[in-house]
């Protein structure tokens, strides 16, 4: 029994931490954020301090971890709407 308790925290985990690279990715700035385009999907960039080097439309490699909301709020303000299929947290970008 403790072992399957142990078994299904380490798939959880495994799941949760799902780390992704790629090197087609775009960097995508508006007045609402910072965001990462792979194949024409966005992603708010959670830690924007990562991206801030890199102007708008700059190709770059990116290696991320998919989070399912963001630490810190947003702290864009405008009324315009960027929709998104999710929250990232950049851990390597160049």
């Amino acid at each position: 029994m403790k072992n399957i308790f142990i078994s299904i925290l380490f798939l959880t985990t495994l799941v949760s931490c799902h780390k992704e690279t790629k090197n087609n990715a775009t960097i995508v700035k508006d007045c609402t954020g910072d965001y990462i385009r792979i194949d024409s999907k966005d992603y708010f960039i959670c830690n924007d301090e990562m991206a801030i080097n890199f102007k708008n439309n700059t190709q770059v490699y990116v290696e991320y971890n998919t989070v399912d909301k963001c630490d810190q709020p947003n702290d864009a303000i405008c009324l315009m709407l960027h929709l998104s299929e999710g929250a990232i947290k950049i851990t390597k970008i160049k």
